[in-house]
């Protein structure tokens, strides 16, 4: 990319960042050498330490354009450069040429938005290059050919450049000395237990559970009240639908979710702080051995840890994955990953039905759909998708001090996410779920149970009997979490009417077979649009949908029956 851009002619100013790690490693470049061969300015800077930023600044100010960047990509190629040059209608001739290499790259927009004399003509000189190219052996494409005259160019430059001060690689050396034990097959994978225990142990004991509390304390006996005044004062009927709709619906419903921001800011402040250290990657390779056995390898463990976060992105980092059977079947077992949306429900449950134990309870959830994950990764690969198989290539940062600005940035970024779904996407489920629960068949329903609600929730109420929670309540919210799984949460404090009520539905039995239920079940309307976006097929797309919804039936029937004997 930077070669292309300076074969543009455009003005560049290159910042080499990390210069501090380069120097502990043993190595320096010469930065006044590389400017000369690149025809631009460069500067060496770190943005951890601040080393080199007023110099960088500096020459921003002071970006002139330069001559562009011309390298020699062999006779062939160049003799149909000159040909396209001439039947490119331009006067720039560093454009001309630059449009010509970005035509025999293969970028065939060009001929949408450039003038030629004869287009026809510049398409068969093109093709006629492209069969040069393969005839000579020289690549095997013209695009190929072209990418490896560059790669020969930069290997030159940074051969030039790139200078060895002293043998001594302290950094790598730090390195090894931390990865005998991260990355030791029994006591690495001990290490990450200990972790993720401690995580969780931080987000939902210690830091999170007080920090919650306080926020349900203002919600409930602070802000409630004071909307409840401001509506009588505006002339708003006690009794009435706005009073219901506003009490009952959006502030039980929303802030039921909101309740547990602080829980999942904590987790994301941790996670991002583990893996800005260099940390994630390494847990990477030492699973790839155990992925291996499961019909998977390395470049699974992307999306699957993605799919901790949001199991959205977690599917579109399948990309990466160039087999396709083992693309898709990765994106069939993601959704067994446990999102940051499924946490408010986990925190619920644990605080009503396992005080004591919230960190084990809540990390068991991670470690079930990790397993349930990895079983039946093994089971289709011995199956629907046998054979498949894929390298694995990860590259291995450094380790590194967290950067208290990224973190920070990071954790925002993912708060005010969650946030906006719940002022957002939340606040029109609970509406809509308020709307279904007031209002019945013959209008104003006068009991819960004679709403549109109950209606739909007691068609469903039977399948989900052997798994413990066979009323209408527990069905109807696990319905409307199909949307978003956020809506659990508050479609339950909306239907039961509050925690207290909650904590009389369920057995500690029940809540924990409801919880692997909501782990497992159906993925999130997001998530299902973008398994069609990505695999572009309906089929497969209610395939998975039908697989999650087996799966979570027979783990939890599991769960609950074995856990019933």
């Amino acid at each position: 990319l930077t070669i292309q851009i300076l074969e543009r002619g455009i003005p560049v100013v290159i910042a080499l960042n990390m210069i501090d790690e380069l120097h502990e490693s043993g190595k320096k470049i010469d930065c006044e050498k590389l400017s000369a061969k690149l025809k631009c300015q460069v500067v060496g800077l770190s943005a951890r330490t601040k080393e080199g930023i007023s110099d960088f600044l500096d020459t921003l100010k002071e970006v002139k354009a330069r001559d562009s960047l011309k390298i020699y990509y062999g006779q062939i190629i160049e003799k149909s450069i000159e040909k396209l040059m001439s039947l490119i209608d331009e006067n720039d001739l560093v454009l001309k040429r630059w449009l010509s290499i970005q035509l025999l790259e293969g970028n065939e927009d060009i001929y949408k938005y450039v003038k030629f004399t004869n287009i026809d003509e510049a398409k068969l000189i093109v093709h006629e290059c492209e069969n040069s190219i393969k005839s000579t052996k020289e690549a095997f494409s013209l695009k190929g050919a072209i990418f490896n005259y560059r790669r020969d160019f930069i290997n030159n430059i940074v051969h030039e450049c790139l200078i060895t001060v002293t043998d001594i690689n302290k950094t790598k050396i730090k390195n090894h000395k931390i990865d005998k034990f991260v990355m030791h097959p029994f006591w690495g994978l001990l290490i990450f237990l200990l972790v993720l225990f401690s995580v969780y142990f931080l987000t939902f004991d210690l830091l999170g559970t007080p920090l919650s509390d306080g926020v349900d304390y203002l919600i409930s006996e602070h802000l409630a009240p004071l909307i409840e005044k401001l509506l009588l004062f505006l002339g708003v009927n006690e009794n009435g639908v706005i009073m219901s709709l506003v009490l009952e619906g959006i502030i039980a419903g929303v802030g039921g979710v909101l309740v547990f921001v602080p829980q999942i800011a904590i987790l994301f402040l941790l996670l991002a702080i583990i893996e800005s250290t260099g940390y994630m990657a390494r847990v990477a390779i030492m699973l790839d051995t155990l992925l291996s056995k499961f019909g998977l390898n390395g470049k699974s463990i992307v999306p699957l840890v993605t799919g901790f976060g949001c199991n959205v992105p977690a599917i579109m980092a399948t990309r990466t994955i160039s087999d396709k059977r083992e693309r898709l079947l990765t994106i069939l077992i993601i959704p067994f990953m446990s999102c940051s949306a499924r946490i408010p429900i986990y925190g619920l449950m644990a605080s009503l039905f396992f005080e004591k134990h919230k960190a084990i309870v809540i990390l068991s959830m991670y470690v079930i759909g990790t397993i349930v994950a990895l079983v039946t990764a093994k089971l289709l690969s011995l199956s629907i998708f046998k054979n498949s198989a894929n390298e694995f290539v990860l590259e291995i940062p450094p380790y590194r001090l967290p950067s208290g600005k990224n973190v920070y940035r990071h954790t925002k970024l993912m708060i005010t996410d969650f946030i906006e779904k719940a002022g957002k996407f939340i606040l029109l489920g609970t509406v809509v779920l308020w709307f279904l629960q007031y209002l019945g068949p013959s209008g104003v329903a006068k009991t819960n149970d004679s709403s549109f609600l109950a209606y739909l929730g007691n068609f469903m109420a039977p399948i989900f009997k052997p798994l413990g929670f066979g009323n209408w309540e527990a069905s109807s919210s696990l319905i409307v979490g199909f949307l978003a799984k956020e809506l659990i949460l508050s479609s339950m404090m909306v239907i039961y009417g509050g925690e207290a009520l909650v904590a009389t539905a369920f057995t500690g039995l029940s809540a924990f077979s409801f919880m692997v239920f909501s782990l497992l079940y159906l993925p999130c309307l997001a998530t299902v649009g973008t398994i069609h976006q990505e695999t572009k097929s309906i089929r497969f797309t209610l395939l998975s949908l039908l697989f999650n919804f087996g799966v979570a039936f027979i783990v939890s029937l599991l769960v609950y029956q074995v856990g019933s004997i």
